[in-house]
């Protein structure tokens, strides 16, 4: 693990540590301002392009870890879940090669166990910039969910395979 992704990743549980030790301060005590039946946490594998005429390096295959919050109070329509997603990637090149990640994402179901999602954020490292993606996501049960999903970045683009377990 290169330091650099060492320190995103201390960042990131920095961030997490700290927003879970100040809600009792912050909420009242009866109702926690986070509900942790709404996080999930998930993983995935990705093939990674790079949208740069001059660079030599080959499509890579990265990876991911990734938490997610539902927010069961901003649904757009009936039928439309939103939630914020927050994640590290290493996008598997030579370089060294790795960003966090925030997205606002919307999902739906489409048909049965069949869904569909989109994502719009911003991406911040190696390939620092906006980011939108869209795919489909298979619930394969109550708490797992599997998903497909094309992201396109400033500088770059990735095919995904992720899972995602809901707590």
């Amino acid at each position: 693990m290169t330091a650099k992704m060492r320190r995103y990743l201390l960042a990131l549980s920095f961030a997490f540590l700290c927003g879970g030790s100040m809600t009792p301060a912050i909420s009242d005590e009866s109702q926690p301002l986070l509900n942790k039946d709404l996080f999930s946490i998930g993983v995935g594998l990705s093939s990674n392009s790079i949208n740069d005429d001059d660079n030599d390096e080959d499509d890579e295959v990265g990876f991911q870890f990734f938490v997610a919050y539902d927010l069961i109070e901003v649904n757009l329509m009936e039928g439309v879940n939103s939630a914020i997603e927050l994640g590290l990637m290493d996008y598997g090149f030579k370089r060294d090669s790795t960003g966090v990640w925030g997205t606002y994402t919307v999902d739906g179901i489409i048909s049965g166990d069949l869904g569909w999602l989109a994502r719009a954020g911003l991406d911040i490292g190696d390939d620092s910039g906006l980011m939108v993606g869209a795919g489909l996501s298979y619930i394969s049960n109550e708490r797992t969910e599997l998903r497909f999903e094309y992201v396109a970045r400033d500088e770059g683009d990735s095919l995904q395979f992720n899972y995602l377990y809901h707590l």
